[in-house]
């Protein structure tokens, strides 16, 4: 009965050294990216930094502060340029890497390129109104003073005239 046991313990034994060496053996290919795997992962990054630099684009036209943003930009550019110089020399897990990195990096900038422009089209909405405003404002002051002005003038020439003597002349 003793060795019995000992059978039982030596085969449950010998069956965990072949499982850990059969997932040691198999482990790094599931892990593994393949080939497509890594150029999907390249197609989306370049897809996400392209549309986020567009963003930025059209915050900066409007005229927002995106020089955080482009920095952020910048950051995610060389970790995309770094996935394609690793997918060339055939390291497709440190490709699928670097491109997951520039997506984890680029994924916010949109959003905030576009809450940024949106803050930049308020601003000059309402700097453009309070010109237009301002600008009301003196036409209506000048139209106003020159009215009064006229008057004033006009009562003083017309006086100056009334004013004026005729000489009369002998010819």
């Amino acid at each position: 009965m003793l060795l019995g046991k000992y059978m039982v313990n030596r085969k449950v034994l010998i069956y965990c050294a072949i499982f850990a060496l059969t997932c040691a053996w198999l482990m790094p290919t599931c892990l593994a990216v393949d080939k497509r795997g890594a150029e999907e992962a390249l197609a989306d990054a370049e897809g996400a930094l392209a549309s986020a630099y567009g963003a930025v684009a059209e915050a900066e036209s409007v005229g927002a502060n995106v020089t955080e943003l482009l920095s952020k930009l910048s950051l995610a550019g060389d970790l995309l340029a770094e996935a394609n110089n690793t997918y060339r020399l055939g390291d497709y897990d440190g490709a699928y890497s670097y491109a997951t990195n520039c997506s984890d990096t680029v994924e916010g900038i949109a959003n905030q390129a576009l809450n940024m422009k949106l803050e930049a089209e308020e601003i000059h909405g309402e700097r453009l109104f309070f010109t237009a405003a301002l600008s009301s404002t003196g036409l209506s002051a000048l139209f106003v003073a020159s009215l009064f002005g006229w008057r004033f003038s006009k009562k003083k020439y017309v006086k100056r005239v009334l004013e004026m003597k005729p000489e009369v002349r002998e010819d």
